[in-house]
This record gives C-alpha cells, structure tokens and sequence, in this order.
C-alpha cells in the first residue's frame, strides 16, 4: 500500500491466481528501503548496519539479498522485503543476542489508539496530530490537513497508502484520514506483541472472508460441564468474517 510506483495497482489488478510474489516497490516512507532498483534498496539499507548491539535500524524494513528469497506455498504470498526493526535486538541485544530492553507497547500504538477513539467521536482535528506524529516524524510523508472522514491523504500520485477500492478491488486509489491511521498502525506495531494484526483488522472489518473471529471453547472444557462440542469450521456463519473492507 506504500507503492508509487505502479507495481502495486497492477497486482491488484491481477486475478488472485495470477498473482506472482515478489512485486518491487518504491515509496516515500522513509520507514521502508528507497531506491529506484532491489540493487539500490539493498544498497540503501544493508542489515549488517544495524547489526552491532542496541543499534537501531534505518529502516523498519529491508530488501532481502538477492538469491534468498522465500519460496511460498502459494504464489502472492511470496517478498523480496523481510521486517529487521529489531535485527540488533536478535544479534546483540543489549550486549547479548535476545537479550535485553525489548519492546513491547510503544508510544506509537497509545497515540493510534487515541487518534482511533478520536476518529470514530469525529474529532479530525485531534486525530490528525496524532497520526501525524509518526506519519510525519518517522515516515516523513506529507502531513495530513483536511480534517475529515473522506478526503485522500496528501502526495497525489505518490500518496501513502493505496487502498484496493470497490466494487471490483482491482484498481487502487489514495486512502483517507482512517487508512492513514491504520497504516501507521500496522507499521509501527508490527511484531511489537502478539496478535496486533489480528485485534486491529477484526476491529476495522479488515479481515479475509471466512477467518475465525475467535476460538472455540476445548472439547475437555465443555464435556466436563455437559455441553455440546462445537467447531468454528467453515465460511460462514456468526463466529466468521465477512468479506472485508479490501475486497478479499
């Protein structure tokens, strides 16, 4: 969704089948690796930088050498990007690999949070400070300033994010003020604790069609208190996502 280049809008103009991995990407977001070519972002950002103990990353996010990309069990699933925030944390921690301050809930995702909760009360104004705080200070993209639930976020063709648009989800187009805040959500919380992801697109409606929206009660646990056993298999039903905001 960060994409500018166009790569982005002609995968999602792709049939899910046809879909291939590793589409490259340029962006604005200073958070992801800058470069016209892979050679250029892999230049951009050698991991071995943030290497050395309690050194933080250029970026959130690197392109992987050449040659050492991920094979998929299907084909879209596939990247040429691996998430390295914490790569220092894993080598070297604080002195010793994985050892050390680790983080867990960030400053970011507290203000996301209140930026939502501003959002929803129709206080733009207020949300827009907060998404900016890491829009801007961190992605350095353009800051928002309409104040409003409708208006694409700034950057014209080279806005951040792209969001798939109806009915078909096969072409994209700037998202607004809300897609903003959740695409600093998912960036600045991304494997900063378990299930964030998840929480957040069950929340927002963002999940694919058919994903459980919770777990079902252990077998052991409903025997021993006379009830039925149940499953929360299939596509369907109360305890399933609908089709989510994306179109998947």
């Amino acid at each position: 969704m960060a994409d500018t280049s166009g790569a982005y809008a002609a995968w999602i103009a792709q049939s899910l089948a046809a879909r291939g991995p590793n589409f490259h990407m340029q962006t604005p977001d200073q958070r992801l690796p800058q470069g016209l070519t892979r050679a250029d972002q892999q230049a951009d950002f050698p991991i071995s930088q943030c290497a050395p103990a309690s050194t933080p990353c250029k970026r959130y996010i690197a392109n992987r050498a050449s040659g050492s990309d991920l094979t998929a069990q299907i084909p879209w699933g596939g990247s040429e990007y691996d998430f390295n925030r914490f790569h220092s944390w894993n080598t070297n921690g604080d002195g010793t690999a994985r050892n050390g301050k680790l983080v867990f809930f960030t400053l970011a995702e507290q203000d996301l949070l209140q930026a939502e909760g501003q959002y929803r009360l129709g206080n733009y104004a207020a949300a827009a400070a907060l998404i900016n705080k890491t829009r801007v200070g961190n992605g350095k993209l353009p800051a928002i300033t309409a104040f409003d639930a409708t208006t694409p976020v700034p950057g014209g063709n080279a806005c951040v994010p792209k969001v798939p648009q109806p009915p078909n989800f096969d072409t994209v187009a700037c998202g607004n003020m809300f897609e903003a805040l959740k695409w600093e959500k998912r960036l600045e919380t991304e494997n900063t604790h378990w299930m964030a992801w998840f929480l957040d697109s069950r929340g927002w409606g963002d999940l694919p069609e058919g994903t459980p929206l919770h777990w079902a009660t252990p077998f052991s646990d409903l025997q021993v208190r006379n009830k039925p056993v149940y499953s929360i298999g299939g596509l369907t039903g109360p305890s399933k996502a609908a089709k989510g905001t994306y179109g998947f």
